[in-house]
């Protein structure tokens, strides 16, 4: 009985623990040096349904050098899966914000990179 308890408490915790993401409208961003091309990722959750956002994303690399730049953006939607956020954007891929805020991103034109979380106020 203890052990069902327990596994009810853990559930209900946490999604109260999340913080950020309980708002309905939230951020994650950011930034890869690689040589001299700064590449940025910026994500815009809002919520569509408990642990489902749309999501919009902007990917822009700027190489130092040259100055010259390049953005792709997308929509897509996102979900909560096993304490990670599994964003889905069609052409630009696919991106996972894990629970200890690093944000993987499976294509060259977004950053991978320990991720800045904001309500956007």
């Amino acid at each position: 009985m203890r052990a069902i308890s327990l596994v009810v408490a853990l559930v209900a915790a946490a999604p109260a623990s999340a913080g950020v993401m309980d708002q309905a409208l939230w951020s994650a961003g950011t930034v890869e040096r690689r040589g001299p091309l700064n590449v940025t990722t910026g994500l815009d959750f809002k919520r569509a349904a408990p642990g489902e956002w749309r999501v919009r994303v902007r990917c822009e690399i700027r190489d130092t050098r040259t100055g010259r730049w390049s953005a792709r953006t997308a929509r897509g939607v996102a979900v909560l899966s096993m304490g990670m956020v599994m964003v889905d954007v069609g052409r630009l891929g696919r991106l996972v914000l894990f629970p200890n805020g690093e944000l993987a991103a499976n294509t060259k034109a977004c950053a991978s990179g320990t991720a800045d979380l904001g309500t956007g106020d």
